[in-house]
C-alpha cells in the first residue's frame, strides 16, 4: 500500500512512500503519518527555514 507524502509548511505533494518503506532504518526521523498521509518537509521548504532563521512558522 502506497502513502502519500505531503510538505507541513507548503502542502505540497512530495511523493509517495510505500508502507514497507517505513520499517526501515533510513526513515525520516521528523515525518508524520497520520491515516494514508506521511508529513514532512519539502527541500524548498527547509532551505528557506535555515535562510531565515528568525521567520516563525506555525
Amino acid at each position: 500500500m502506497k502513502i502519500l507524502k505531503v510538505c507541513h509548511a507548503c502542502d505540497r505533494i512530495i511523493g509517495e512512500i510505500e508502507i514497507d518503506d517505513l520499517t526501515r532504518q533510513n526513515t525520516d526521523p521528523i515525518m508524520d503519518i497520520v491515516g494514508n498521509v506521511a508529513y514532512a518537509l519539502c527541500s524548498g521548504c527547509v532551505r528557506e527555514m535555515e535562510m531565515q532563521p528568525r521567520h516563525v512558522y506555525h
